[in-house]
């Protein structure tokens, strides 16, 4: 498994050498009408890990709810599902949509990392944007993490990430369960040579599967990595969420750490930077469940979760301890 000085050498040092931005860029699509705070909790959870910048992209009539969380989130309410539905004839109906994954186009152009699927819904409007967004993130060589309905399009249409290597899913058991029923791997073969997470990221191309449990599980189709660290007991909606923003942040920071935005040592290879950064991601975000446990226990709301990352991500980092164990930097 990757080791937390390896995980440590991704994060960008607070230099007055850097500039806004080069701390990462995470772009979120998500946010419909019904669901405006899973795509908050994300965003907020990329932000505290210590992401310059983020930005929402969501349903017009969700945009008003999401600005007033945080004065820090850039919303931008480029998906029109009312005006669209509304339109007179299909002409109209398509310059909507036509407008909408053009704007789309020009915001992705300014961030590194993209998630889709916090807040998304099952809308087909919503869904067709999630499927355009991915496309072009996929054009521009982009990081992408997919979570919640999100999950639900590549169930319906896997062809659509196939084989792209940058792509980073966050399944629960129940999404699980269903992409390996459509992708045939069966997760009921007790003699299988190789762990159901990693025969779903060989039948996807190789692809990141970040299977979330009691333990979560980690496969890009070659190597197998295990996060078992405790987190917290109390499964309040929000926390996946909070995972792909620590996700999205760690691999902005791994780009930024492959173009030598600073100087550093390469002790990371190329090809184990989105692991390690998925395998930290799961470390920081299982540990400030737990905190968040012990203080709230059952009262415990995702906000609590989000109001760990600051201080735990600094006891985890800025202390000098370069060769500490995951244990010794958790705990220590």
């Amino acid at each position: 498994m990757p080791t937390y000085p390896e995980y440590r050498a991704l994060v960008p040092p607070l230099s007055a050498n850097l500039h806004k931005g080069q701390g990462g860029r995470v772009g979120i699509l998500g946010g419909s009408s019904d669901y405006t705070g899973a795509p908050y909790f994300s965003a907020m959870a990329a932000l505290r890990l210590g992401a310059d910048l983020c930005h929402i992209i969501c349903d017009e009539d969700a945009a008003t709810a999401i600005k007033s969380y945080s004065p820090d989130l850039i919303v931008h309410p480029h998906i029109k599902i009312r005006a669209a539905n509304a339109a007179q004839d299909k002409k109209a109906s398509n310059a909507i949509w036509a407008q909408t994954f053009d704007e789309i186009n020009s915001l992705l152009t300014r961030v590194h990392v993209l998630v889709v699927g916090p807040g998304l819904s099952r809308d087909k409007g919503m869904l067709q944007t999630a499927k355009h967004a991915i496309e072009f993130a996929k054009d521009q060589d982009m990081p992408i993490v997919i979570d919640a309905d999100g999950l639900f399009l590549i169930q319906n249409e896997p062809e659509i990430i196939q084989g792209y290597k940058k792509v980073v899913l966050t399944p629960n058991l129940v999404e699980f369960d269903r992409l390996c029923n459509v992708m045939k791997v069966d997760t009921n073969n007790e003699n299988a040579e190789l762990p159901a997470v990693q025969r779903l990221s060989q039948a996807l191309g190789g692809v990141i599967v970040i299977q979330k449990g009691k333990a979560d599980v980690i496969s890009d189709g070659q190597k197998v990595q295990y996060v078992n660290s405790e987190g917290g007991l109390k499964r309040s909606g929000g926390q996946g969420d909070i995972l792909t923003g620590v996700v999205a942040t760690s691999l902005a920071w791994g780009l930024a750490y492959q173009k030598d935005v600073w100087q550093h040592s390469h002790v990371v290879p190329q090809e184990e930077i989105a692991m390690t950064a998925c395998f930290g991601a799961c470390v920081i975000t299982r540990e400030c469940s737990r905190l968040a446990f012990e203080k709230h226990r059952r009262a415990l709301q995702s906000s609590d979760v989000l109001a760990e990352i600051g201080p735990f991500f600094h006891l985890f980092y800025e202390k000098p301890r370069a060769k500490a164990t995951w244990t010794q930097a958790i705990y220590g």
